[in-house]
């Protein structure tokens, strides 16, 4: 729970409903007071933290997945807010390395020393964890942002999401790091769509995530599949 400064509200009148309500979604979307707005160069993005090092590493993150989405033929033109709390994140009753709301267009990643604690009861894909794999969740969670934005669909499918954050989230590691990850894992490919699943990610997400890459590495045009996935619905088996 983020903290919140006492406000003092003084006012002539009764105060609406309305205007409560509205002052309490701002309370409870906008960051702590402990966060700072980073100077991030990225268009269209917006960047909390209360760490200066975590926020410009984060940046940075930004920076590259843009780069390679957009090499992917994604636009990339999207607006989010990218929040580093100060504490763990669950979603379901589930530890998680990041959230993005699509309501809101707003991204939460742990900070750098969460991860780390977090990083202690789950290895990210059984690796120690460093500065360059926490940026990896961040690039996962800005998959999913500009994903949403690019979805010539209506409700894509998780899997579908979630094949495009891990590719992105292992593409754009530094490739010696990413080779150590992928030979923590001895799964093959995805061999066909069809085993690209919503069971198997529940399952076994961070295995997902590998024979994800590994379909993306081997696809002789990864361009055109992500554009299957943006524009069409996987025949997949839930």
């Amino acid at each position: 729970m983020r903290r919140v400064d006492e406000v003092d509200i003084k006012c002539c009148g009764a105060i609406s409903m309305q205007l409560l309500l509205v002052a309490l979604l701002w309370l409870v979307n906008a960051p702590g007071y402990s966060a700072t707005r980073v100077a991030c160069p990225v268009p269209n993005v917006t960047l909390f933290s209360d760490q200066a090092e975590d926020g410009e590493l984060a940046c940075q993150a930004v920076g590259t997945t843009l780069a390679f989405m957009r090499s992917q033929g994604f636009r990339v033109d999207a607006e989010f807010t990218i929040d580093l709390v100060d504490r763990p994140l669950s979603l379901h009753g589930t530890e998680v390395t990041g959230t993005y709301d699509s309501r809101s267009f707003h991204i939460k990643v742990p900070n750098f020393k969460n991860a780390r604690l977090m990083a202690l009861r789950h290895p990210p894909f059984r690796m120690r964890m460093c500065r360059t794999i926490w940026q990896s969740f961040v690039a996962h969670e800005v998959a999913h942002a500009v994903a949403h934005a690019n979805f010539q669909i209506s409700k894509p499918s998780l899997e579908a999401h979630e094949y495009i954050a891990y590719v992105v989230q292992l593409a754009t590691l530094p490739q010696a790091l990413r080779q150590q990850l992928l030979e923590a894992f001895d799964q093959p490919a995805f061999q066909h769509e069809r085993q690209i699943s919503r069971i198997f990610l529940q399952l076994a997400p961070e295995v997902f995530g590998v024979k994800a890459y590994r379909h993306y590495a081997a696809e002789p045009d990864p361009q055109a599949f992500f554009q299957r996935l943006l524009n069409r619905r996987l025949r997949s088996l839930h």
